[in-house]
């Protein structure tokens, strides 16, 4: 009886670590919360930011309930700005972005290296774009 219950305490202490289900990572123990697309709310009600958060690519989204005339998608920032090319480097959640003051401006920010963006949004096409902060 006393190896019966000992067996019986093994398990039930064992039981936590068997039920762990592989969630794509390998190991099964470790959950990668991390998503490669994020959508960030502008201070627009019309318009967020999606960024890719393994490279740094970003679009600018507006949506609208006047038709699709007023809705759109359009590149602000289409290349890697992963520092090595073909992406070497990449992962979820490598990179995101802070907004400002100015509704139009966020701060991208390399979180493995620690290089910055000012990234400006905008309607009109010549006040959109992405420039490197040194």
């Amino acid at each position: 009886m006393k190896r019966f219950l000992t067996i019986l305490f093994v398990m039930i202490i064992a039981l936590p670590a068997i039920s762990q289900t592989d969630n794509g990572c390998g190991n099964g123990s470790v959950q990668n919360l991390a998503k490669k697309y994020k959508l960030y709310k502008t201070k627009n009600m019309w318009t967020f930011l999606e960024l890719e958060t393994f490279s740094g690519r970003i679009w600018q989204v507006q949506y609208s309930v006047e038709g699709d005339s007023y809705r759109f998608k359009t590149t602000l920032n289409g290349d890697s700005m992963l520092p090595y090319s073909d992406d070497i480097g990449a992962y979820a959640g490598r990179f995101e972005l802070y907004s400002t003051e100015n509704m139009y401006n966020f701060i991208m920010l390399d979180t493995e290296t620690g290089n910055t963006w000012q990234v400006q949004w905008s309607t009109e096409y010549k006040n959109r774009g992405v420039l490197r902060i040194w």
